[in-house]
């Protein structure tokens, strides 16, 4: 009895790397790529951010301009990262925003629309 309980845990510790590693490559994203923000489905994800924001608050948000993309990927899912400039009607604000594209269903999800901080005071 005991030598199978030695030989299991000895089992155990040889295959429980061999599974972290195999698993880990599977799940590890890749270091996040800048997208050209002049590109047209590039423009179309910032759109999609910025209506699903309007659906969700009820704000009434215009793109101005896109500032910037990230995207990292996994196995499977892209996350999105874009800086964009957006009007309210009275003024323009800057914003940052996560999506979620799921590489099996090809859909967005919106996890997060937030008003960015300046990088730098305004000068007094």
């Amino acid at each position: 009895m005991r030598t199978y309980c030695c030989l299991i845990m000895l089992f155990l510790f040889l295959l429980a790397p061999l599974c972290y590693s195999s698993s880990a490559s599977l799940t590890s994203v890749t270091p996040p790529i800048y997208l050209n923000v002049k590109e047209s489905w590039v423009i179309e994800i910032a759109k999609f951010a910025v209506t699903e924001h309007n659906k969700r608050s009820s704000a009434n948000l215009k793109l101005e301009k896109l500032l910037s993309c990230r995207a990292s990927t996994s196995a499977f899912s892209s996350t999105y990262t874009l800086e964009l400039l957006a009007n309210n009607g009275a003024e323009t604000n800057r914003y940052t925003a996560k999506l979620l594209e799921i590489i099996t269903s090809s859909t967005y999800k919106l996890q997060t629309f937030e008003l960015a901080p300046f990088p730098f005071p305004p000068p007094l």
